[in-house]
């Protein structure tokens, strides 16, 4: 009798089982042969589906095949079941290979809650197609537990990715033929390096100190490439070039080392918008993946053209060999057990990744992520770089290969020094919300930013009012912020007057330039990427201004913010004018990270759970982002375009739809989200979107009342 894996395709074809469970064996076995697994992840490939022989569960194949499915039969856990002699704590893989890995104590359960007789049929068909013990020779040394985990995650990657694959193959060949095809790390380097050769003759006469810093940056990262892979530091100044000088050294050292993809891991939309495009006009758009929740091209419709297609399909399992992400889709994802989230984990293998403005990593999860950045460099072929004006000191959090990385460009103190823009200035004594307004007003192109979102209000409230007065906030909607934006960078290239009152919002990357700023105390990082928009392209007789006060009654986020200001106060306060001095910047980190509590709290707590595989709990606790915030569409900001994009809901997919809403709406905390309903300003749309009927200010946004740490711009 013949056994089927799936129902008939468009036509009319079977799948067979054991062709399935061949075919699935061979591709996971070549998926894992990248990292020392081909054994393992072959025998995975070869019992994931053995549940699937059990007579109910043909039965029900035959009903869905005829039209008439009666309830869905098991396969998942008889699998498992079957073969956990043979595969130990890998049976895990088979139990979540569409549900995602479970905590032991729920596969102990669902094992345990599986029927004999199902059992019994997918021991008689695992014996069938060969399966064998797993050799302890193939495996980690259980005396590395997190070594363990991080294996039993990428085979899983690869046994989720075979399997996704051959099953689109049967059903949805055409999605198949799109697949692959990517230009390669040899000619995308081949083709940054023509790009970059013509950077003199371009830049012409300008011959400035920061033009000349750059080349001596990119020259670094180019001659540093040949090195033998691990972790590397590309410590540069803002406005030094990084975005190209990264991916020369990330391509060619990829080049070197015969390594599949680079990677570049950004936090903030705002920077990977303009790291995509540079990256597009060197390589077309069509030869890297941009995958973060602000780009999706998959309108849930069948209109998808061709390109389109092969994007989403890229997105999948990252089979591309040049990605820009943010670092949330790629930590959530390495700490995940979602089967949609852990498929891409084996092409994050023999990459280069470009970690950039690493500082931003929260300090809370360090102690994982530590972990997971040494372990993907000592047993999975990577090398990580991180880029950064603000390198930390990751010194006594767990990882020596890490704390020790290798320096790109030798003596960086003497390139800071060498590209200094900028003039700090301290205010000893707290200033008022009119104080400062008042400084700013007797500037002609000036940046403020402000801690909290109600302390920016205040401020531009209280400033001149005219058409040369700008906000930004995460109280306004996106595309508020990017019409201000636009209009700041007009003024500030035509040389009108100008002035910007923000939130921290205006550091995530934003790519400004302005002669003066000012910044509430705060972070170092922090005031240091404020100074960065200042005087960035040297441009200046002199040096630019950056002055940091403290305001009268100014609200402060709590937490590690809290406490990275206040180690700021007392390394300012010590010093001149060298803020940004490197061994100010180590000692910031040392201190924060030691009065933060970074070797012990939730990242403790996770790293104990994956020393017990406990996949579900890891997934729980390892947040980039909490998920205590609730996304709004502020209908009076722009009614008739939210409207329409409403009307449009049936036809499309709700994650479409809810792209398509972003630029028109506001997170707000949930606490928030609550006294708003209890006000009567939201309501719930029929598609689930959360309505904001209230007023909408076009100088300050939606009015909370509340302040919040604006990481918001982390996707």
């Amino acid at each position: 009798m013949v056994l089927y894996a799936h129902t008939p395709n468009a036509r009319g074809e079977w799948h067979s089982l054991e062709v399935h469970l061949e075919a699935v064996a061979d591709a996971a076995g070549q998926l894992g042969e990248k990292f020392g697994a081909d054994e393992v992840c072959r025998a995975l490939g070869l019992v994931h589906d053995v549940g699937k022989s059990n007579p109910a569960f043909q039965r029900y194949l035959a009903d869905c095949a005829a039209g008439t499915p009666s309830k869905s039969e098991p396969h998942s856990a008889p699998g498992a079941a079957a073969c956990q002699t043979e595969l130990k704590a890998f049976a895990l893989a088979v139990l979540g290979h569409h549900t995602g890995l479970a905590n032991p104590e729920k596969a102990r359960d669902d094992i345990a809650q599986a029927e004999a007789e199902a059992v019994g049929h997918a021991r008689a068909y695992a014996r069938l197609v060969g399966v064998q013990s797993l050799d302890a020779a193939c495996l980690p040394p259980i005396s590395e537990p997190l070594r363990c985990e991080m294996f039993l995650r990428m085979c899983f990657s690869a046994l989720i990715d075979a399997d996704r694959l051959d099953t689109e193959a049967h059903f949805t060949p055409d999605k198949t033929s799109v697949r692959g095809g990517y230009v390669e790390i040899s000619q995308l380097a081949q083709q940054l390096m023509a790009r970059l050769a013509k950077l003199p003759a371009e830049a012409g006469h300008q011959n400035s100190a920061v033009n000349q810093a750059r080349a001596e940056i990119l020259s670094h990262c180019i001659e540093r490439a040949d090195d033998e892979r691990g972790a590397f530091r590309l410590s540069a100044p803002t406005g030094g070039g990084k975005t190209l000088s990264s991916l020369a050294f990330a391509l060619n050292h990829a080049k070197r080392h015969g390594m599949d993809r680079v990677i570049a891991a950004i936090p903030y939309t705002s920077i990977i918008d303009q790291t995509a495009d540079v990256y597009g006009e060197v390589f077309g758009s069509h030869n890297l993946l941009e995958h973060h929740s602000a780009f999706e091209t998959d309108d849930g419709s069948e209109s998808q053209n061709d390109k389109e297609l092969k994007r989403r399909l890229a997105a999948e399992n990252w089979d591309c060999s040049l990605i820009v992400t943010t670092t949330v889709q790629l930590f959530d994802s390495l700490f995940s057990n979602r089967t949609s989230r852990c498929r891409k984990l084996h092409n994050i293998t023999k990459s280069v990744i470009l970690l950039d403005e690493v500082q931003t990593l929260p300090v809370e999860l360090l102690l994982p992520i530590l972990d997971a950045l040494d372990q993907l460099i000592q047993h999975y072929g990577c090398s990580v770089v991180f880029c950064t004006a603000t390198q930390p000191d990751f010194t006594g959090l767990g990882s020596t290969l890490l704390s020790e990385a290798r320096e790109i460009v030798p003596a960086p103190e003497r390139m800071f020094a060498s590209l200094r823009r900028v003039q700090y200035e301290r205010i000893e004594e707290p200033v008022s919300v009119e104080q400062v307004a008042e400084r700013i007003d007797v500037e002609r192109q000036a940046l403020c930013v402000l801690n909290s979102r109600p302390d920016a209000v205040r401020v531009v409230r209280a400033c001149r009012q005219g058409d040369d007065l700008f906000h930004l906030s995460t109280l306004m909607c996106p595309d508020h912020r990017k019409r201000n934006l636009k209009k700041v960078r007009e003024r500030l290239h035509n040389k009108e007057s100008v002035r910007l009152i923000s939130t921290q919002v205006v550091e995530a990357g934003v790519d400004v330039d302005f002669p003066f700023v000012m910044r509430d105390i705060g972070p170092l990082d922090r005031i240091i990427q404020v100074a960065g928009r200042c005087n960035r392209e040297g441009s200046l007789p002199g040096l630019g201004r950056c002055i940091v006060f403290e305001l009268v009654d100014g609200r402060s986020p709590q937490g590690d913010y809290g406490t990275a200001t206040a180690v700021t106060q007392t390394i300012i306060a010590e010093r001149q004018d060298d803020f940004d001095a490197l061994d100010a910047v180590q000692r910031y980190f040392r201190e924060r990270y030691n009065y933060s509590g970074a070797q012990g709290g939730k990242g403790k707590e996770i790293q104990g759970l994956r020393r017990r595989l406990s996949y579900q709990d890891v997934a729980d606790k390892f947040k980039l982002i909490p998920d205590d915030t609730v996304q709004m569409v502020v209908m009076s900001y722009d009614r008739k375009r939210g409207e329409a994009i409403l009307a449009s809901a049936k036809w499309v997919s709700p994650r479409a739809l809810f792209r398509q809403l972003m630029p028109l709406s506001v997170s707000v905390p949930v606490y928030q989200f609550h006294r708003f309903q209890k006000d009567g300003l939201v309501c719930e749309h029929e598609s689930g979107a959360w309505l904001y009927e209230g007023k909408y200010d076009e100088l300050a946004g939606i009015g909370t009342g509340e302040e919040r740490d604006p990481a918001d711009l982390i996707i």
